[in-house]
This record gives structure tokens, sequence and C-alpha cells, in this order.
């Protein structure tokens, strides 16, 4: 997965230099070959044209003796329109390729176009072009020979001819195949982040809606506390100042703490489901955590320094405990059986701090436990749903986790 993600950033550094057309794939552009001409294109245009009109002057230099300057002047005139004629070797290049093949026949300047335009179909077409490409530049040199003559014998010019065309259409496919995976391995990366945003989002969402569930519980059973407490005011109108007093302060702190549940709920959609009777974890509860690593063979320091535990609020508590378990599964999955530190500090109005760690260890041999690598994104929405802060990272090579969760005062837990 890293190879892959990694990819458009290795080919970013060098994308001035690719070609135009290939660039255009890469980056996902609908119309590659409309004004995407790199520098890099217009530099090879300039030496292919060059490296033609070089093979041309090579091939047409025995014509200087002739008498007949008409007929060189021509050549020379169809030679330079060859070379020109391979700028739209992009876009037409099995067209450009068959007119400039057949215009060598009599003109033996227009060779060196004719034998890089059967380079061109090679990078540009798949090889079924390329063969028939191929065979119609042999036909065509060999007609050229019979026409103009030449310094060798006819069987050493057809075996250059074969030599010199399969070069061509080698080189070319080969250059071709090189783009294609290129291309491809973008589009795989392409492919990949997207397949991992939604990943991300479904991880979010069933976060989301675990949350919403929680917090339909937790409000229901806030609100009957306090009906409860509204209660025995109204009918206990003649109840001792201090017990009004302290249903008052009860009241009071419940509705605090009802808005602040109703500021982390998404949405009160909840669906039939079997595990909404199951007990609720909480900060309280976090020793079972440590027991079951421990018993898993990962050595875990716990530090729990937290004021008033069994007053944490609800949704504090629910998502201190998410926190842990995350990063002790983590912990267990990714760095095998290391020495896991857990430090739980906080109390009303300082707020509530988390930091789970373990050094890295690259020497792990176990097998790794497979999964979607989307832990730490659900818990990053659990938390910050929570009012609180996640972050992650190696430091001082230790993978350190760590949350940071609100924690009023004269709130109630539930």
């Amino acid at each position: 997965m890293a190879l892959i993600s990694d990819a458009p950033v290795r080919l970013a550094t060098r994308r001035p230099w690719l070609p135009g057309a290939v660039r255009a794939e890469l980056e996902n552009d609908p119309r590659p070959l409309t004004g995407r001409r790199s520098a890099r294109d217009v530099l090879v245009d300039a030496l292919v044209i060059l490296l033609a009109v070089g093979i041309g002057a090579v091939a047409v230099a025995p014509r200087f003796d002739d008498a007949n300057t008409t007929m060189l002047v021509i050549d020379i005139v169809a030679g330079v329109a060859s070379c020109i004629g391979l700028l739209w070797r992009r876009h037409f290049p099995v067209i450009v390729a068959i007119v400039i093949n057949v215009l060598s026949i009599p003109f033996a300047a227009a060779g060196g176009a004719a034998y890089l335009s059967i380079f061109s179909v090679s990078v540009h077409r798949p090889l079924r072009y390329s063969i028939g490409i191929a065979f119609l530049g042999t036909g065509t040199g060999l007609a050229n020979y019979l026409i103009i003559g030449g310094p060798d014998s006819f069987w050493a010019t057809t075996l250059f001819l074969l030599l010199m065309i399969s070069v061509a259409v080698g080189w070319g496919t080969s250059i071709r195949n090189r783009r294609q995976l290129l291309i491809s391995l973008a589009e795989r990366a392409r492919r990949a982040e997207s397949e991992q945003r939604e990943r991300l989002a479904a991880a979010r969402a069933v976060e989301r809606e675990r949350l919403a569930r929680e917090m339909h519980d937790v409000l229901a059973h806030r609100m009957s506390l306090l009906s409860v407490h509204a209660g025995a005011l109204e009918y206990r109108p003649d109840a001792p100042a201090a017990d009004i007093a302290r249903a008052a302060g009860v009241i009071r702190s419940g509705v605090h703490q009802m808005l602040e549940d109703l500021r982390d709920v998404i949405t009160m959609l909840r669906d039939d489901s079997e595990d909404l009777a199951a007990q609720t974890n909480s900060l309280a509860t976090v020793d079972t955590l440590f027991d079951e690593a421990r018993q898993a063979g990962s050595p875990v320091h716990a530090v729990v320094e937290v004021e008033a535990c069994d007053e944490v609020p609800g949704v504090v508590g629910r998502t201190a405990f998410r926190v842990v378990q995350e990063g002790l599964t983590n912990a267990r999955k990714h760095a095998g059986a290391v020495p896991v530190s857990v430090d739980i500090v906080g109390g009303p109005g300082s707020g509530l701090s988390i930091t789970i760690s373990q050094p890295l260890n690259h020497t792990c041999d176990r097998e790794k436990i497979p999964g979607a690598g989307s832990g730490l994104a659900g818990l990053d929405e659990r938390v910050t749903l929570a009012g609180g802060t996640l972050e992650h990272g190696v430091v001082e090579h230790r993978f350190v986790l760590s949350a940071q969760l609100p924690w009023e005062k004269g709130t109630v837990g539930v």
C-alpha cells in the first residue's frame, strides 16, 4: 500500500521531464493531447527533426553528383517536408508513418523521417500497428534501393533494413510499456487513495452511530434521574432546606451535563441491534483492559491518578476507555510483546489526559495482525465529538498516542 501511495510523490519530482501525454494521464486530464506539451516534448521534437535531417542528408548526399538539379531540389524539399511532418507524429502516428514511408520511395531525403516515424508508431500505438508499419518501412526501403540504387548489394541492404527497423520497433515498444506502467501505477494509487478515503468515511460513520446509541441511553438515564429529583421537590415542598438544595444541585449539574451530551450527538437515529443492552464500559472498568493485555503477553505499566474517578462524566469515561483500548490493541498488533506505558491523570476542572506509549519494535518476528487501518480514524472522530483532541506519532523512538478530554467541575458521571 505504501509503495503505491508513494508513486505519485516520486513521479512528481520527475514530472516536468515526462512526455506531455503521459503527464496528463498521471494528472487524470480528460483531454491529454490538448495544450499539454512539456519542455521535454519541445526538446525531443527538436532532436528528432535534427536526427531526421542528418539521416536524410547522408542518404541524399550521393545524388549531389547527379546532373539533374531539379530532381535533387525536389528530393530535398520532400525530405524537409517529411521532417516537419514528424511534429504530428504524436497525434496521428500511423497516418504520418504511412505518408512519409510512401514518400521515401522516390525521395531518399525522406528516409530519416520515415525511419523515425516507425519508431514513433511503436511508442504511441500497440505492437500490431508497429509490425504493420515495420513491414511497410521495409518494403519502401527496398523499393527506394531498386529505384535509386546504392553502394551495397540488395541482400546487404535488406539485412541492414531489417536490423534497423527491428531496433526501432523494439526500442519504441519498451518505451511504450514503461509509460503504460507509469500510468497504471498512477491509476492504482488514485484508486487506493479513493478506497482509503471511503474506509475512513465508513469508520467515522460507524463511530458516530455507536456514539449516538450510547448518547441515547445516557440521556434517557439522566432524564429519568432528573425526573425523580424534580418529582421529589414537587411532592415534598416542606422538605428540609438542605435536601431541597441538594436536589436542586443534582438537577442543575444534570442539566448541564445533558447540554454537553447533546452537543456531541450527531444523529438521534437508532436501529434495532442486540448490543444496545450491553454494559457500557467507562474509565472505572479500564483495569480489565490492563488485565487482558497482561494475559495476552504484553507487559503494561499503568499509572491512574484521577480525582473523583467515580464522578467522571459518561462521555469522557467511555471515550477514555476507548482510547486505552485502541492504544493497547495497536501495541499488540504492531509491536508485539513490548512494555506499554499507560498514564491517565486529571480531575474536575483540569480535564483528563491519557498517554499510551511503547518502544518501536523493528525486530518483531511475530505474524502481523491484519487490520483495516481505520481504528485511529474512528477514535479521532470519537475524541473530537467528546470535545477533546487526539495526537499520535513517533517521539524519540516510541510510538505515542495521547488524548486530552474536557472535564468541567460540577458534572455528574453516569
